[in-house]
């Protein structure tokens, strides 16, 4: 359906979208490229590669996929289970972990979509503060010990709306270096991981975690120009966090890797939902997309053009050269513990894979 719907309307949309007003945004080059990369994704006569087997000579080919970021639901679906595999059989150890997702006001998000350094500097003030924050509910844990994140930057709503949002996969806890066990002996001195979870996380604590942030992010805003005093001072004063969303009641138990392998890819998916995409009476120019729970207004579906729902896609498509997910704390590429931490889930994934079932 999809692919219908751009192979059949893009030309239109682009013709419109860029000639329509001089002066207007013109369609981003990123997008177009984009679009027409998905066209010929999966098609032979586009590229392929032959595979032979070299015993029985049987051989198939295999079309090149575009490796798309946003439009394609195929390099989507493919990069959205590669990364949360990844994840669960080699970076987390089984530790219990926690998602929590952050909005700000409508007011800040265009900001956030269009300049990568302001959406970075919103990223490292919500991980500064959930790191305190989690180091109160975690008494037990020393000062030196360090906890991890990965972070996931959308920039969708389930509406196909451009909605800049974080969401964050946070180990519960801090993990400890333990190096050697008191002896003086360099062959019989051992190397560990300890892991301190955070038992004391409470709703006052979330709730001071949530003005801590909004707070500062305001101030970011103000301080570069972005906001004017008065209007931050007025959104300091908004009822209801003044349009500030922090929400981390969905934990992940340790030894539940089904759900974190679920919610990782809930957090890594794609913006357009294949399942909810519907032609109206078999035409591609009148589109139903389908919502997961009813809108403010009550709407339980959009009713599109084909136009419309192409240029609602092309707003909210990344752009090239930015992440769409990153590596924080022991998780870090560069942080010291984080050989330490995967090797850990390694052993923890072969513990579990050795240890006998539930009885069926």
């Amino acid at each position: 359906t999809l692919h219908r719907i751009v192979r059949e309307h893009l030309e239109t949309y682009l013709a419109l979208a860029n000639g329509s007003d001089p002066m207007g945004d013109r369609v981003p080059d990123h997008v177009e490229k984009e679009f027409r990369s998905y066209l010929k994704c999966g098609i032979l006569a586009h590229g392929f590669a032959r595979a032979r087997c070299s015993n029985c000579g049987y051989d198939f080919l295999v079309a090149f996929s575009c490796k798309g970021r946003g439009a394609c639901p195929s390099c989507n679906a493919k990069r959205m289970a590669e990364t949360a595999a990844h994840l669960v059989d080699h970076v987390i150890p089984h530790v219990p972990g926690r998602q929590w997702v952050l909005s700000v006001p409508k007011r800040l998000r265009p900001y956030l979509h269009h300049r990568p350094q302001t959406a970075s500097a919103v990223l490292h003030i919500l991980l500064r503060a959930l790191q305190a924050t989690l180091r109160e509910a975690c008494p037990t844990a020393p000062r030196t010990a360090s906890f991890g994140a990965v972070s996931f930057l959308h920039r969708f709503g389930s509406s196909l709306n451009p909605h800049f949002h974080f969401h964050l996969c946070v180990v519960d806890g801090f993990f400890e270096e333990i190096t050697g066990d008191g002896s003086q002996h360099p062959a019989i001195q051992t190397e560990a991981l300890r892991f301190h979870e955070a038992t004391a996380l409470t709703s006052p604590l979330v709730e001071r975690l949530q003005h801590t942030i909004r707070t500062r992010v305001l101030r970011h805003f103000r301080r570069h120009g972005l906001l004017e005093p008065h209007d931050a001072q007025d959104m300091l004063d908004w009822n209801h966090w003044g349009g500030f969303s922090l929400d981390g009641s969905i934990r992940i138990e340790a030894t539940d890797r089904a759900g974190l392998e679920r919610l990782i890819r809930y957090c890594a998916r794609g913006p357009v939902a294949l399942d909810r995409l519907h032609l109206v009476d078999g035409r591609s120019d009148q589109i139903l997309y389908l919502l997961p729970g009813p809108d403010p207004s009550g709407r339980t579906a959009l009713r599109l053009s084909a136009l419309e729902f192409l240029d609602r896609l092309a707003k909210i498509l990344p752009p090239p050269r930015s992440h769409r997910h990153r590596y924080h704390g022991v998780f870090a590429p560069n942080a010291p513990l984080r050989p330490l931490v995967t090797e850990r889930a390694r052993e923890d994934n072969a513990l579990a894979a050795e240890s006998p079932g539930p009885p069926l």
